[in-house]
């Protein structure tokens, strides 16, 4: 039985380009965050979650999109919008992932990095991954996501909070565990041979790890972002796909593709230490 840490990109998971229609009161949030979600995503997801739960131990990472990265991106940019609603609009999404895996008899216990996480020039992610563990020891599906943590000794980008990114939570994570991999659902097929916003790019199906960052230098992304895009995400899984726990980045948009990425099929791309 292998164990996988799947993260769920923000960019598949809601409306990301809506960034800037996202609400900027917590009020607004939780009267109309269900229109920045993709619904019809978010219901195939966890059903091939749950096919997955099956056959692995599985712990699962979802990113923010809009719920977290615009709220983040008007604070820097001087909105008065309280710090801690970017805490409570990411529970917002949470508890809309985590009711629709319980709705299909997944067992998903959130642990938030703002519980026990710190950042002191570094993330104290240990308690985090300990709790999540922990709960896997007891036969729940542990579920975390990105976040705002207590910043220690120094100013975070927020004050007396940094953002954490989902990303980095499933390096750490899969590195504590000793994952078998880290799959990344995206909306698109892996890592392509040029950028997204230009049609006719094609799949690279495996990449060795410092060919796939030049690959990536210099493409943007889509919607308010605050923790680095594509390249950061490869750039956080550093330490494992280095410590023999391969990257694997897919589409949720091809139904089956986390299922036969679960199962070692070639889809979407692997990216490896070389």
């Amino acid at each position: 039985m292998s164990k996988l840490v799947i993260k769920i990109g923000g960019s598949f998971l809601t409306k990301k380009a809506m960034s800037e229609e996202f609400p900027g009161t917590l009020d607004l949030i939780l009267s109309e965050g269900r229109a920045f979600i993709e619904e019809e995503r978010l219901k195939s997801i966890s059903v091939e979650i749950q096919a997955v739960c099956r056959k692995h131990q599985v712990m699962i990472i979802h990113g923010a999109g809009p719920f977290g990265h615009a709220l983040v991106d008007r604070i820097l940019s001087g909105a008065s919008i309280e710090t801690l609603d970017v805490h409570r609009s990411m529970l917002f999404l949470n508890d809309a992932l985590r009711a629709a895996l319980h709705g299909i008899g997944v067992n998903g216990v959130t642990t938030s990095p703002l519980d026990c996480v710190l950042f002191d020039g570094k993330f104290r992610t240990g308690e985090l991954t300990a709790r999540m563990m922990e709960l896997a020891k007891c036969g729940n599906v542990p579920i975390s996501h990105g976040d705002i943590v207590r910043s220690s000794g120094m100013a975070g980008r927020l004050g007396d909070y940094e953002v954490i990114s989902g990303d980095v939570v499933a390096r750490d994570l899969s590195l504590d565990w000793r994952a078998d991999s880290v799959i990344m659902v995206t909306d698109t097929d892996g890592i392509l041979d040029r950028d997204p916003a230009i049609s006719g790019g094609k799949r690279i199906p495996r990449i060795e790890y410092h060919k796939c960052i030049e690959v990536l230098r210099g493409r943007a992304g889509r919607g308010a972002d605050v923790t680095g895009g594509i390249l950061q995400k490869v750039t956080s899984c550093r330490e494992p796909i280095f410590s023999d726990i391969p990257l694997k980045i897919i589409s949720g948009l091809k139904r089956g593709n986390l299922t036969a990425a679960a199962e070692g099929a070639p889809v979407g791309t692997i990216i490896e230490s070389g």
